[in-house]
């Protein structure tokens, strides 16, 4: 039988490379985005504590301190729009990914399917061969048998 090689393989084997670097990215995104979400909320509750902190101490205290402490509050909310806008930026970033994944993804099942008919196609020419041969063997055993005295061939 002769070996089923199908004209696409490669570009097959390529979209499958791409595919599984596009995964890759796309977890790696995944990654920056929650380590983004976590500084985000880091930075939320530690502004919350101190504020809550200065909040629960006399007023006397805490008058020293207000101006200082919520002009760091003013600086850490700058940090976490920065943080919330590269988090946006990042969602960009993975809806674009998951759109060329999901395109690539596309590709490689029809490329699949076509290599599977193709195979197929491929095994049912290679049994028609083989059972010509076998027939063409046998009418060429048959033609060759010695005839039996009294056959009316």
């Amino acid at each position: 039988m002769k070996r089923f090689q199908w004209r696409l393989q490669r570009v097959l084997d390529v979209t499958q490379q791409r595919e599984e670097a596009l995964r890759a990215e796309l977890l790696a995104l995944a990654r920056r985005i929650v380590k983004v979400r976590q500084e985000i909320v880091a930075r939320q509750t530690t502004v919350r504590m101190i504020l809550a902190e200065l909040a629960a101490r006399a007023l006397a205290e805490r008058l020293p301190e207000q101006s200082v402490v919520l002009a760091s509050a003013t600086a850490e909310e700058r940090v976490i729009r920065g943080l919330r806008a590269k988090q946006a930026e990042l969602e960009k970033e993975r809806a674009a990914r998951t759109e060329q994944f999901l395109a690539f993804r596309a590709r490689r099942k029809t490329l699949d399917r076509l290599r599977e008919e193709a195979r197929a196609k491929h095994l049912r020419e290679e049994q028609k061969r083989e059972q010509l041969e076998f027939d063409e063997g046998a009418h060429l055993a048959f033609a060759r048998s010695p005839r039996r005295p009294g056959s009316t061939l």
